[in-house]
């Protein structure tokens, strides 16, 4: 079941627990995703919210935005266990040269470059810049809302982002150019 069916049913005008059930399992994926891009798969259980219980005692408004909650409650969780190694990469960003070119947010093209790459670019992006890349790549929130949030400036924000996204952009100049490299079978 799909959103819109939901939104479109006349019997009723909210989504039962029932639904939220079917919607949340299609996300659970998505924020398993999510925490162990961010934190790694071994810390990422620890982050991702039962919002199917949480939805059990809450009014029908609040299932409305349950799949936005869930992932800001995983966001948020990860933060927590990360919050003082952003903090202490953050000065490092700072040092770098003036960002003159914003970065926009990411793609449809570009997140499914991030998807299909995610279990290399952790190792190549430290905390700090996955962060912001899902922070505002992802949920498109300003740097200024970005760097609220994290607890940091905005140009280390600015900074970050632009490491993360030329990243995720050379990765995919790279998958380019070796597909244009024809393979060789040696005899």
């Amino acid at each position: 079941m799909k959103w819109p069916d939901i939104l479109d049913r006349p019997s009723h005008r909210y989504a039962t627990v029932e639904d939220v059930r079917r919607i949340f399992a299609d996300y659970h994926d998505a924020l398993h995703w999510l925490a162990g891009f961010l934190i790694g798969d071994k810390l990422a259980p620890a982050c991702i919210i039962d919002a199917c219980n949480v939805a059990e005692r809450q009014g029908p408004v609040f299932h409305e935005w349950l799949a936005h909650w869930a992932a800001r409650a995983t966001l948020r969780c990860a933060l927590q266990m990360q919050g003082a190694d952003i903090a202490k990469l953050a000065p490092t960003y700072e040092r770098f040269e003036r960002v003159d070119e914003k970065r926009s947010p990411l793609s449809p093209e570009d997140l499914q470059l991030l998807i299909e790459e995610s279990d290399v670019l952790p190792a190549r992006l430290d905390v700090l810049c996955r962060f912001v890349l899902v922070m505002h790549g992802i949920a498109k929130e300003s740097s200024g809302e970005v760097a609220a949030h994290l607890g940091i400036s905005q140009s280390a924000v600015e900074r970050a982002y632009c490491v993360a996204f030329d990243t995720l952009h050379l990765k995919s100049k790279r998958m380019l150019c070796n597909a244009d490299i024809p393979v060789v079978l040696s005899q």
